[in-house]
């Protein structure tokens, strides 16, 4: 018998869901390019850069600043690291750092040139400023944050009679006074922490006549010596050794009794001055720049201590040292090239890192 067939409902067609379009915002197309171009203008010429050429110049000085010793550290700088500094740095740079010689910690870093070739020397330093000579005249800097607070025409009594020369500046010790000869060879002094220049006593003038004068270069005194003097307590030499390469340490008291200073023996060697006495004796010790080995022609320094004849430190340098201070508190300072090295009161020698930068070119 036929049967009624059931009513069919067709099956709803089957929808595949419709994809959503990310749009991303029209200025991420302009940003990205732009950041990869910064990247690799500025970023990978950074990276692919050296560091500038650092040289530090041999007017170092010794001071103390809120009761920490400090050493100031007018240096030179050549070359940028990346495009950025090459664009917003000058290329060529004289600058004065202030470093803590204990912590290493460079406390501000100014600029004074950007000449390629300009000296400048710390004459002398107060507890509000320190004066240099260099080849713009005299430049007074804050030694609490390194701000150039007068220069050249700037000074007050020098005014338009300034002289553009370092040798027309000093220090008198004996009076604690900066003095200066003008365009009409006439000597006037500054007391320390003071900002004026007044025309010197009779005596003074007269002393620093022939001293002070229009050359471009300061007088340089000797930086190492076969023998030195330990304050009152005799002298230190080096001594070479009969029949054998190399030569020791001996100590001379101020009657003549001689005393081996250790056993170690020193290839071309010679003693670091401190003016007339041996760096370093103020603490105990006595530095020593030699040849790294008998057939290592490199340079190193080295403590030695006057009371044990033991080697206290020692430290690989790129160059002779060109002059040594000692601290308030008996450590010394000696710039050596690309470096200065720090003699500690407890011998150690370790080396300040004078002229590091950040990206920008600043320092850090």
């Amino acid at each position: 018998m036929y049967q009624t067939p059931q009513p069919y409902t067709p099956v709803a067609p089957y929808e595949a869901p419709r994809r959503v379009r990310r749009r991303f915002p029209r200025f991420l197309g302009v940003l990205v390019p732009l950041v990869f171009f910064a990247f690799m203008f500025f970023g990978f010429s950074y990276l692919a850069s050296p560091e500038p050429d650092v040289h530090v110049q041999p007017g170092i000085a010794a001071t103390s600043v809120d009761g920490h010793d400090v050493v100031l550290v007018p240096y030179e700088r050549h070359g940028a690291r990346g495009m950025f500094q090459l664009m917003a740095k000058d290329m060529f740079q004289v600058r004065l750092a202030a470093a803590d010689p204990a912590t290493g910690a460079v406390l501000w870093d100014t600029q004074l040139s950007d000449e390629l070739i300009w000296n400048a020397s710390v004459l002398a330093a107060g507890a509000k400023y320190a004066y240099l000579a260099t080849d713009s005249g005299l430049v007074v800097v804050d030694l609490h944050g390194g701000a150039i607070v007068a220069q050249g025409d700037k000074v007050t009594g020098l005014g338009g009679q300034f002289v553009a020369a370092p040798s027309a500046y000093g220090y008198d010790a004996a009076s604690h006074r900066v003095v200066a000869m003008n365009a009409d060879g006439a000597v006037l002094a500054i007391p320390l922490d003071d900002l004026v220049a007044a025309p010197a006593d009779q005596a003074t003038a007269a002393a620093w006549a022939g001293a002070l004068s229009t050359r471009t270069s300061l007088p340089t005194t000797p930086s190492t010596a076969a023998k030195a003097a330990l304050g009152s307590d005799g002298r230190i030499e080096l001594r070479e050794r009969p029949g054998a390469p190399g030569g020791v340490l001996v100590r001379v008291a101020a009657d003549g009794t001689e005393t081996p200073a250790g056993v170690t023996v020193f290839h071309g060697a010679a003693i670091v001055l401190d003016g007339g006495n041996a760096a370093g004796s103020a603490s105990g010790h006595v530095l020593v720049r030699h040849k790294r080995s008998v057939n290592d022609t490199g340079t190193a320094l080295s403590a030695v201590s006057l009371a044990t004849g033991v080697v206290t430190g020692s430290l690989d340098v790129t160059s002779a040292p060109d002059r040594a201070v000692t601290l308030p508190g008996g450590s010394t300072a000696v710039a050596a090239g690309d470096q200065v090295v720090a003699l500690g009161a407890d011998g150690r020698v370790t080396a300040l890192h004078i002229g590091a930068t950040d990206f920008f070119g600043s320092p850090s």
